[in-house]
């Protein structure tokens, strides 16, 4: 009687496949959905009433100058109030003569 050795033969692994498999499924599915259909729901359901973007985002020109000139001046009045003091004279207390020296 003779012996016979010999390797077990590995099974196959499927399992990679199935999952890459799964994935271009799930990828294909979600490009035929995004670019070949028609407009989303959330389309469909937002009320007629809604604003188009383009209506939301017009500026009026002349009240936004008017805002910004207004902002302007409120601007230019603190600075000058906190630059000159409430008079506009030389600062009370400049510090000490020689700040180096101890108390």
């Amino acid at each position: 009687m003779a012996i016979l050795i010999a390797e077990e033969k590995k099974q196959f692994n499927w399992l990679p496949f199935l999952i890459i498999g799964i994935f271009l499924f799930v990828a294909g599915i979600g490009s035929y959905l995004l670019f070949f259909t028609e407009t989303p729901l959330i389309e469909k359901i937002v009320p007629s009433s809604q604003r188009i973007v383009s209506d939301i985002s017009k500026v009026n020109s002349d009240t936004f100058k008017n805002d910004l000139s207004s902002t302007k001046k409120e601007l230019q009045t603190k600075i000058r109030q906190s630059i000159g003091g409430s008079a506009g004279g030389a600062i009370t207390n400049p510090g000490r003569s020689n700040p180096l020296l101890p108390f």
